[in-house]
């Protein structure tokens, strides 16, 4: 039997509480290395620190994946 949630099951404003996790360095060495995607913002401190962020940032699909993963660790 088939678990989850169908789109049209979901409702503006639910909430779902998952584990945590933790974002780090090695996370992102990690993804850029299996995406091929070495944008000095998400690898080069020096260069991140000029940025409006001030530092270095996660890839956008890397959060993309661990939310997935946290989805689907959900009871």
């Amino acid at each position: 039997m088939a678990q989850g949630l169908y789109f049209e099951d979901f409702a503006p404003g639910q909430e779902f509480l998952t584990a945590r996790r933790t974002v780090t360095e090695t996370d992102i060495v990690n993804f850029a290395g299996l995406s091929g995607d070495f944008n000095p913002l998400h690898t080069d401190e020096e260069y991140a620190k000029t940025t409006p962020f001030g530092r270095r940032i996660a890839h956008g699909l890397l959060i993309s994946s661990i939310s997935s993963g946290l989805q689907n660790q959900l009871a």
